[in-house]
């Protein structure tokens, strides 16, 4: 398959399950402040966006397995520094919480900051190695 099928292949997954977890995410916060839902209910509620960041990851993977081990070494690399980004500042945050008075970092923006981390390092590391 070509990089172009590939990557076509894999925004035409992707985009609408970013789509369904924003609105599932923004919808969720929406209804606890607003409808006073019942906790199995907003549990419940909660799997959409769940099962959308689920299959995000999983699109990633399939695209990785579409393309030449040259874009996926690239790849790799981006999503091992977005990793390293989310886990360097959980960890760290981690730290200030527990030897200062920062309050708590709410985990749920950690999934935000590994895709725009690696969104970044991805752009930079294809720039490098001089494609565009």
């Amino acid at each position: 398959m070509s990089e172009k099928q590939a990557t076509l292949n894999y925004f035409a997954g992707f985009v609408p399950a970013m789509a369904i977890f924003l609105g599932g995410s923004l919808g969720l916060a929406w209804l606890d402040k607003n409808a006073g839902l019942p906790d199995p209910v907003m549990i419940a509620l909660a799997i959409v966006p769940i099962v959308a960041l689920l299959s995000m990851f999983w699109l990633h993977w399939r695209f990785l397995q579409e393309i030449d081990e040259y874009l996926r070494q690239i790849q790799i690399n981006a999503l091992l520094c977005g990793a390293a980004v989310a886990l360097a500042i959980a960890t760290g945050w981690g730290y200030l919480e527990k030897y200062s008075d920062l309050g708590a970092l709410p985990v749920f923006w950690l999934n935000p900051v590994f895709w725009v981390a690696y969104g970044i390092a991805a752009t930079v590391f294809t720039r490098w190695a001089g494609r565009r």
